[in-house]
């Protein structure tokens, strides 16, 4: 093992860092394949506006929310940027597929250059053997990656606060220098204040900090006297680390050079009021729709969301330093005991809040990987100790092969989820399908789907979309979108798109509730998660019936134009259908029209086809519209008539079943339904 780390050192120590940048890039590569929900209603159009208030000099409209985001509006001026400098001299087209990408960019680059960043970090408190391991780790994380291709707060914030803290740990493990005058601990504060520029959660590292310092004077603590004197020389490096962070915070948040305290009456407002409040829209949690998840939902979150090697990892370590007891503390593994407190205290300063969300989560995922990668190596250590003494074994050919058989491990379970890392759920506790029994799920993925389903339709385009997060579905529609309670006026929307997300959380029940009746025409799968359901919405019905032919085809019932009967010499009539099951042949229609007497006085025999729908075609779950026009005779005596009507198979002539709860016209034949009864003036 020695010889090959030598080795690496000395040729390729200086290449790795970027080798893992442009892994870690190529992971996180960003695409437009679905738009979140955030992403569509929040952080494009802001970072947009934060551009204008900069130009503008209107700096008191850069606060929108406690996040407060500052980061990311930053990171989104940049991503407009670049589309605005690549489309305008045409370089790239004005379109959904290159602004997404653009727009996420940014922010995707700055996730993979802290995983290159942290490897030289990790090496100098771990050694060459668990930084890389645990780089690659963080490389290859689904869950980290799904984040870190979006153009959201969350994985910028996590990458910002790991830097943070593996500098406060260098800080430390550099006993040479005084705290608050290192480099390492002065760089900490710097991206410790860009992590509370992203995100609030980022105070969670001020008691990180604060231990850090009074670790730092462990030995002089002898009694009660001598902690409380170490206890205020740890206020001078902990003003300097907060100072740093403070003049970044307002050096960078053009709202705090204006208003600065209100901006942050507000920023801690939304801490304690926002953040303190359940969602809105409710939650859900084992299976049923909460307010509160309570205090077992991020353990079961992260479960479900960590890579099985990472949670394998993490025991592992959590094994060897519980049998080394008090021995623990010993060498790098106290780094690794403080980075297992920051994952303790986040995760549980995150469950006392009422709002909860997996993401929310996402910041103590990269200690995770470190924690893991250095039980894994722990283990593998052990094995080859006990491996050398039975077989002689080249060491630098196996631990390459190790290397490369990890990274493309890593590799293929991420192109295997490949774009939908955001529905990668361990399939050590059973996946995706398991989750959704579990977990709240839906950000959004999935919805463009659901879009290009009925836009295949031969009608998907004439209509807008009826869906709850129009803002997402939107640039995916072609013919636009409107909102749920659309289908109450069916004349307004063909169809209509449910989403996993209201669906568990019960979000407005009344707008779902029609949807109970039907059956959906398509359902969106992704990795085994039913995502969104599409439905046709059924068309207007003048006059319901209930009618079924065979076992397929089900009458709902029929509009008349009785405006013109004489003037046009015709009955024109509109059948409203739904298939029930698929149907396997094009069937024939007649419509009888019959006097007083049973005599048959006109007729029609016609295909059951819509135009655009044959009925072999016709599919379950959707609704179809058929217009016929009967000719009558031009000396039809005035009087009242009876239509009859059936479906009939046109090479065996045989009727299809009638079951109705109608009448029956048998003078018409087997499996003939009255439909209706008409005066003809």
């Amino acid at each position: 093992m020695a010889a090959f780390k030598h080795v690496l050192s000395r040729h390729a120590a200086p290449v790795v860092p970027i080798m893992i940048f442009l892994l870690a890039l190529m992971a996180r590569w960003p695409d437009g394949a679905f738009l979140t929900v955030d992403e569509a209603y929040h952080w494009i159009s802001l970072s947009k506006r934060f551009a204008t208030a900069l130009s503008t000099g209107n700096f008191a409209d850069t606060f929108y929310f406690g996040h407060p985001a500052v980061t990311t509006l930053w990171l989104g001026i940049a991503g407009h940027w670049m589309y605005e400098t690549l489309s305008t001299p045409e370089i790239i087209s004005e379109s959904r597929d290159a602004f997404y990408p653009l727009m996420r960019l940014p922010a995707v680059v700055l996730t993979a250059l802290a995983v290159a960043l942290s490897y030289p970090l990790l090496t100098r408190l771990f050694g060459f053997h668990i930084a890389l391991l645990a780089a690659l780790l963080w490389t290859g994380e689904p869950f980290l990656v799904a984040h870190s291709r979006l153009f959201h707060m969350d994985a910028t914030l996590t990458s910002l606060m790991t830097i943070s803290l593996l500098l406060l740990l260098v800080a430390l493990e550099d006993g040479k220098r005084d705290l608050s005058r290192s480099p390492w601990w002065i760089g900490s504060g710097v991206v410790f204040g860009l992590a509370l520029l992203t995100k609030s959660p980022a105070l969670l590292l001020v008691p990180v900090a604060g231990l850090a310092a009074l670790l730092r004077q462990r030995e002089s603590i002898h009694d009660i006297r001598s902690g409380v004197r170490a206890l205020i020389r740890c206020a001078v490096p902990l003003c300097v680390w907060g100072g740093v962070a403070a003049v970044v915070w307002v050096a960078l948040w053009p709202a705090m050079w204006v208003k600065p305290v209100d901006t942050v009456q507000r920023v801690v407002n939304e801490i304690f009021f926002d953040g303190g409040a359940p969602h809105p829209w409710g939650n859900f949690f084992l299976g049923r729709a909460v307010d509160d998840p309570g205090p077992l939902f991020y353990l079961v979150a992260i479960a479900f969301r960590l890579a099985p090697w990472t949670l394998i990892g993490v025991l592992l370590w959590i094994g060897f330093t519980a049998s080394e007891g008090r021995h623990a503390w010993n060498g790098s593994n106290r780094w690794l005991l403080l980075l297992a407190c920051f994952v303790v205290l986040f995760v549980a300063a995150i469950t006392v809040m009422a709002k909860k969300f997996d993401r929310y989560a996402l910041p103590v995922f990269p200690a995770l990987t470190i924690l893991a990668a250095a039980g894994i190596c722990r283990s593998a250590d052990v094995v080859w100790r006990r491996l050398t003494r039975v077989v002689v074994v080249p060491p630098q050919r196996i631990i390459e092969a190790g290397y490369l058989f990890a990274m493309v491990g890593l590799a293929a379970n991420l192109l295997w989820y490949h774009p939908y890392y955001l529905a990668y759920y361990s399939p050590l506790l059973g996946g995706g399908p398991v989750a959704e029994q579990v977990l709240p799920i839906g950000w959004g993925e999935g919805l463009e789907l659901a879009a290009a389903f009925v836009a295949s339709q031969p009608d998907g385009r004439d209509r807008p979309i009826a869906v709850f997060y129009q803002s997402v579905l939107h640039p995916f529609a072609p013919a636009g979108v409107a909102p749920l309670q659309a289908i109450r006026d069916p004349r307004r929307v063909d169809y209509a798109v449910t989403y996993i997300d209201q669906l568990q959380r019960n979000t407005r029940p009344e707008l779902h509730q029609p949807f109970r009746r039907l059956q959906p025409l398509h359902t969106v799968r992704i990795h085994g998660i039913n995502y969104a359901y599409v439905y046709q919405v059924p068309p207007p019905v003048a006059q319901p019936l209930n009618a079924d032919f065979g076992e397929t085809i089900h009458l709902l019932g029929y509009n008349l134009d009785a405006s013109a009967i004489r003037s046009s010499g015709a009955l024109t009539i509109t059948l409203e259908w739904h298939a029930r099951a698929p149907v396997d042949a094009d069937y024939f229609l007649f419509i009888h029209v019959l006097n007083d007497w049973s005599e048959r006085v006109a007729q029609i025999d016609v295909p059951l086809d819509t135009g655009r729908w044959p009925s072999r075609m016709w599919r379950p779950g959707r609704c179809f519209s058929t217009l016929h026009r009967v000719p009558l005779p031009p000396d039809l005596p005035a009087g009242t008539y009876r239509l009859a009507m059936g479906i009939y198979d046109p090479h065996t002539f045989a009727r299809l079943p009638l079951r109705a709860d109608g009448e029956r016209v048998g003078e018409a034949g087997d499996h003939a339904l009255l439909l209706m009864r008409i005066t003809i003036p």
